[in-house]
């Protein structure tokens, strides 16, 4: 049974003002998208715009599910409903349709068509689901005033090199802004989908440890849905395109001979699967699906798509150079044994802490230490045993400090601590709990663990001003004086006008 709709008061207004965004659209083509979209939203009923030229009727613009109907069952999910409108509008001669008549769509139920005057260039046809006859003097009188607006706009087709261009200047800005992989990968999704005006798209990267291709971001649908894909090069549509690394514009996937499955989430067959080409090869592929106005996709969305392409492989390239860059300055810091900062970065960093200590005139300590007996431990038990103990060292250090201290390893069994806005008192409490917190650990990883009892001298320096050299000198001295008094305890040396 089909529901029969009637427009309420509160629709003719909606009219009233969607006549005056019609007329204030900046081209044709926008007010026919701003057009379907409110009428849709205003009647809570799917929309759709066809226009009518010598090859035929074609979609303008959809907005809704094209595949409900009004009171009868849904259309199936591989019927292409667009297809069937224009196949309807068509049976009936362009110019001979009356202002507003129902419309049986095979496949698509019961709508009513618009008929909106001709503007010289084009003929229109406003098509909504359901039987909304009976309000058709109101919606004769309305189609009259926007067929009026529609009139006066410019046609966008001689801007679309223009607005491609502008496209493209705006998506490299916007790449070139962002340092975090994710958001740009997100980035790339939405901007490809928004480009061709599509619903959906997915931008596969190929991981090459283990030769195989991950989505790394979707726009329009959940990314959970795919996430957990693992395509082979060559497998799939993503994956052939990846091999071949060749573009593929497909009108209908339906009418090839080895047509995969249609997917539920996909509203139309029409999609395009792009390579991104990099410095060194594909890095991925970018796929976008579901035209908004339920079209296919045509040459020109595939242009504009391979503009931007190219520079989204340019900043996936950029991304991976800045990362690797950073992995690389990483290891050139760290101390491969106790992921401590190594000496390099620690007289670096000493700089720094030494010029702001002198302009901001507060304290600056260093901590020296120096594990007790460790030549005899390396020699007794091995390389594997010293290491080891060292890596306890370095976690040791870590809990013990405040994030902004640096803790680095010096040189073979040798440790420094610098420790900003800390005088000789709290530093000596921090030293005691870092010597303490050794004695009480122990290495694990081999036989030898139970055998092994680390402690560690410590000497502190504390000054308001001086040269990183000379502090890390007197850290050394006091470290010296602890081993002579016994090892395995902290000693603190004196200030400079103090020290003998």
């Amino acid at each position: 049974m089909v529901m029969i709709s009637l427009l309420l008061p509160d629709h003719v207004e909606q009219f009233r003002v969607l006549v005056d965004a019609v007329a204030a659209a900046p081209d044709f083509d926008s007010a026919c998208r701003l057009l379907v979209e409110r009428v849709s939203t205003s009647l809570k009923v799917p929309a759709a715009l066809l226009v009518g030229r010598a090859g035929g009727w074609r979609v303008q613009a959809a907005h809704g599910d094209l595949r409900a109907t009004n009171g009868d069952a849904p259309a199936p999910e591989h019927a292409d409903v667009p297809a069937a409108l224009e196949a309807a509008v068509t049976s009936r001669p362009v110019g001979s349709d009356e202002p507003v008549s129902d419309l049986m769509v095979t496949g698509g139920g019961r709508w009513t068509q618009v008929a909106l005057q001709d503007s010289g260039r084009h003929h229109l046809r406003l098509l909504l689901l359901g039987e909304w006859t009976l309000s058709a003097p109101m919606l004769q009188e309305w189609a009259l005033r926007v067929s009026a607006a529609l009139r006066r706009l410019p046609v966008a087709t001689s801007s679309v090199p223009n607005r491609r261009l502008v496209t493209t200047h705006t998506f490299a800005r916007r790449l070139s802004r962002i340092t975090d992989p994710g958001q740009l990968h997100q980035t790339i999704a939405d901007s490809f989908a928004r480009a061709v005006r599509a619903e959906k798209s997915s931008l596969a990267l190929f991981d090459r440890a283990n030769n195989l291709l991950t989505i790394a971001a979707t726009s329009g649908y959940a990314g959970v849905l795919v996430r957990h894909l693992r395509i082979r090069p060559g497998a799939g549509i993503i994956g052939a395109v990846y091999r071949s690394a060749r573009p593929l514009l497909i009108a209908n996937v339906r009418a090839l001979a080895d047509a995969p499955t249609p997917r539920l989430r996909y509203r139309t067959p029409s999609f395009i699967s792009l390579p991104l080409v990099g410095a060194d090869g594909v890095l991925g592929v970018m796929s976008v699906a579901d035209r908004r106005d339920a079209q296919a996709f045509e040459r020109r969305d595939l242009n504009q798509l391979r503009g931007l392409a190219s520079i989204a492989a340019l900043a996936l390239d950029r991304n991976d150079a800045v990362r690797a860059a950073r992995a690389s300055a990483r290891l050139a810091a760290i101390d491969p044994v106790t992921g401590l900062f190594n000496r390099r970065q620690l007289h670096l960093r000493l700089d720094e802490e030494v010029e702001r200590a002198r302009r901001q005139q507060a304290p600056l300590t260093a901590l020296m230490l120096d594990v007790d007996n460790f030549k005899q431990l390396n020699d007794r038990l091995g390389h594997q045993a010293g290491d080891a103990v060292l890596r306890v060292i370095g976690d040791v250090l870590r809990r013990s400090v405040r994030l902004f201290d640096v803790c680095a390893r010096y040189g073979g069994d040798e440790f420094a601590v610098l420790l900003p806005d800390n005088g000789d008192g709290s530093s000596a409490q921090i030293a005691e709990r870092i010597r303490e917190g050794i004695e009480g650990s122990r290495p694990r990883g081999g036989p030898w663990s139970d055998d092994v009892r680390v402690t560690v001298s410590i000497g502190i320096a504390s000054v308001l001003a001086t040269t990183g050299e000379e502090l890390l000198a007197r850290a050394d001295q006091a470290l010296y004086l602890a081993k002579r008094e016994g090892r395995n305890r902290v000693a603190v040396s004196a200030p400079p006008d103090r020290a003998s």
